[in-house]
């Protein structure tokens, strides 16, 4: 098979874990990724990897340097994993001559990242949505903290991600949080929904799902992304999924994070126009590589029941939030009994090479004053400005 593929943000678990899938099925993997030591760097699945300008600081060197990797190296499909996703949409017409991109046009992608314009599209197409409200300016949220319902509204930026800024205001509010609120930095107002949280990933071309996985949420990075997956399945999901996916008649890779009320109603909260960490749920038997090219007659999902997790993090996050909460046998039995996402007997240096990652970023959140999840996304991430 002489199909070469080029993977960005070789950073996240998730590209490792689709690096080795895509290697075992023979394809020639090469990554690109803007900082220097990341997961993929150490990994025997990787043909080469490539150090590049780093997207939203030099957008223009980036895709430059994306077209001599292409040309160099004979790549016949690129598949961006993160949000480098969006400065590649943007240059779509300068890549898409020399290979396959497995990405819809920015201003699509948009639609669905910004979680405003997200929530709208979900209205338009007559399914149930979270109340929301645009938050323009403090006065806008004034006035959505004077509306009598809901009495809890769930406050987060229009972009943003790891759940990192969002704020839970129960009314009447004693005291509101200092925020930079303004045309530029808009918010979005989401009355708060109880329920079971579960995120769901999906890969479709043009409007058909191929490919299809499903986990819930149980231990996070803080408030942020999942750090434990276990495939469940929801057909009441899977047909929410197929009915936005063919009306937006989207090709790539997308996610969504849901609410399923205690009625049984399903709200989703937004949407990232990307891979996640549901990719660890399938292997190798269950041939995922095959969805991208759309070479499969059924929808390709996980076995019910897999399980896996990034161990660091159920460490450093997962322990302390079960003590709190008193899940300390819940999370020894997952613990014990689940795989790690970066370990592999087949690939072990990616594992090792985990501490100098870690390190890296350690020493760019001292320069920075920035957390550890802000630095290992910083260089990469896209809040709506303009691409130059």
């Amino acid at each position: 098979m002489n199909t070469n593929i080029l993977l960005t943000g070789g950073r996240a678990p998730v590209t490792l874990d689709l690096a080795r899938l895509l290697s075992v099925a023979s394809y020639k993997v090469f990554v690109a990724d803007s900082i220097k030591h990341h997961l993929c760097t150490a990994s025997r699945a990787v043909v080469k990897n490539f150090l590049v300008p780093p997207p939203r600081i030099n957008p223009t060197g980036y895709i430059e340097a994306l077209l001599e990797i292409i040309k160099q190296e004979n790549i016949t499909f690129l598949i961006p994993t993160c949000e480098e996703i969006f400065y590649i949409s943007h240059k779509l017409s300068q890549l898409t001559p020399y290979c396959q991109v497995f990405a819809e046009p920015l201003e699509k992608l948009n639609r669905l990242h910004n979680k405003w314009q997200f929530i709208n599209r979900v209205q338009q197409l007559g399914l149930a949505a979270p109340q929301t409200w645009l938050v323009n300016s403090h006065q806008d949220l004034l006035d959505v903290l004077d509306l009598p319902s809901p009495r809890k509204i769930v406050l987060k930026p229009v972009y943003s991600r790891f759940a990192s800024q969002v704020h839970i205001l129960s009314k009447p509010v004693s005291e509101i949080p200092s925020l930079q609120i303004n045309l530029n930095k808009a918010w979005v107002a989401q009355e708060f929904i109880s329920g079971k949280h579960y995120c769901t990933y999906t890969i479709a071309h043009q409007g058909k799902v191929v490919a299809h996985a499903v986990y819930p949420t149980i231990f996070t990075a803080g408030k942020g992304s999942c750090i434990y997956f276990e495939s469940v399945e929801h057909s009441g999901l899977l047909e929410w999924v197929k009915t936005f996916v063919e009306a937006e008649e989207f090709t790539g890779q997308v996610s969504f994070d849901f609410i399923e009320a205690d009625d049984g109603v399903l709200y989703p909260l937004e949407c990232n126009p990307r891979a996640i960490s549901a990719i660890h749920l399938f292997d190798r038997a269950d041939g995922l590589e095959r969805a991208f090219f759309n070479n499969t007659n059924s929808i390709i999902q996980p076995k019910v029941g897999q399980r896996t997790a990034i161990a660091m993090a159920m460490i450093v996050y997962g322990l302390p939030s079960a003590i709190g909460s008193g899940r300390l046998g819940g999370w020894l039995n997952m613990f014990v009994r689940t795989k790690d996402v970066v370990f592999r007997l087949s690939d072990p240096l990616p594992f090792f090479h985990l501490w100098i990652v870690l390190f890296q970023f350690i020493q760019m959140s001292c320069r920075s004053g920035l957390t550890l999840q802000q630095v290992s996304t910083q260089d990469i991430e896209w809040d709506g400005e303009e691409i130059r």
